[in-house]
């Protein structure tokens, strides 16, 4: 059975990575589906990498200006690479992951370069549903990770009417 990770990243590198996906502006992802974007893992959390492949990875971008925060999209994780040089604008992150998207909340998409546009789930949503959102990566059970996918599937289907 595949594991379930909540991710979190700055609204800049969330950002860089979906820019990246739909403009495809950087060669590392030459040749990969429209839908799969690059996102990073620290170093340090090793166990991550390791159950990653075909893992369902959350992404949860943090606050920053004119960004309250909020969970963003979810997505199955692919490949590991290791990359050989920097790729985001904060900080660096030589073992990464290509994420192939399944669903991100309205704007994230439409307007990747403006994350204060994106229409978050907030991180109340996320405790309400029994997933607080804690230091570092998270490793998420069968039931939280359906809630947060409904989560994000209610905020597209909001954005529809």
């Amino acid at each position: 059975m595949a594991a379930h990770f909540l991710l979190k990243g700055s609204p800049r590198n969330v950002s860089w990575s979906l820019v990246d996906m739909v403009r495809r502006r950087s060669p590392l992802l030459a040749g990969k589906p429209r839908s799969w974007m690059l996102w990073g893992v620290n170093p340090r959390f090793k166990w991550v990498l390791e159950a990653l492949p075909g893992s369902t990875v959350f992404l949860y971008v943090t606050r920053g200006p004119g960004v309250e925060g909020g969970l963003a999209l979810y997505g199955t994780a692919r490949e590991v690479v290791d990359l050989s040089e920097p790729y985001w604008p904060e900080g660096s992150w030589p073992a990464a992951f290509y994420l192939e998207v399944r669903a991100a909340v309205p704007g994230a998409l439409e307007r990747p370069g403006d994350p204060a546009s994106w229409r978050l789930v907030a991180r109340e949503r996320l405790r309400e549903v029994g997933v607080p959102v804690l230091p570092g990566p998270q490793r998420l059970g069968e039931r939280e990770a359906e809630a947060l996918k409904r989560l994000i599937e209610e905020r597209c289907r909001a954005q529809v009417r």
